[in-house]
This record gives C-alpha cells, structure tokens and sequence, in this order.
C-alpha cells in the first residue's frame, strides 16, 4: 500500500478511497457526487475499469481498478471529480483516506 501514485509507474493500479462524513446528510450529499463520477466513468474514462461505491451511515469506501498511472491522472482531470473535491471540504471531517495497491 502506498499514498504515493508515482511509486506505480506501470500497470493496473487498485485505488481505494475511505471518507468519513461530518454527518449522514453530507454522506449523502458525497455520495450524490461519487454517483455523478461513477457515471462519468463509465461514459468517457475507458481505461478506468472498476468504480464501485459503498456507504454504512457516515462512512463511505470507493474501490477502484485502473489500467495504469495515465488512467488514474486522466480520471482525477475530470469536471466531476473536481466538484467532488471542492465540495468535500465542508461536507468531510478530514481529508479522504486514499490507498494505492498494485494488483498481484
């Protein structure tokens, strides 16, 4: 596990993402936004090949599967991971805990 997304130059890389939520409303307003990026994904982001979403309360996990580095800095460009990201502020009760694996 690294925090790091450099130490995966190539290969299919495994994101998950832990976000703990000020309260069950700003969970579900957070998981409005994950939906609109699981949409995005499987519209435009080709080499983005796992997005799944999961929420217990004010807990959410996204799990996710990219082709290779490209994919991920590619997904990370999009208008609604940024909305995510300038949302979260207010709505988180720290920054999203996110891991990088490399796939065995």
């Amino acid at each position: 596990m690294s925090q790091d997304l450099s130490q995966f130059p190539s290969g299919k890389i495994i994101l998950l993402a832990q976000i703990e939520a000020v309260s069950v409303d700003a969970a579900n307003q957070i998981a409005q936004l994950l939906l609109a990026i699981k949409k995005n994904v499987e519209e435009a982001e080709p080499d983005s090949l796992t997005y799944r979403l999961s929420q217990f309360g004010t807990k959410i996990v996204v799990f996710e599967e990219y082709k290779d580095q490209k994919a991920v800095k590619f997904h990370e460009e999009s208008e609604a991971y940024k909305a995510l990201m300038e949302a979260a502020g207010t709505l988180v009760t720290k920054p999203p805990n996110i891991e990088y694996y490399r796939e065995l």
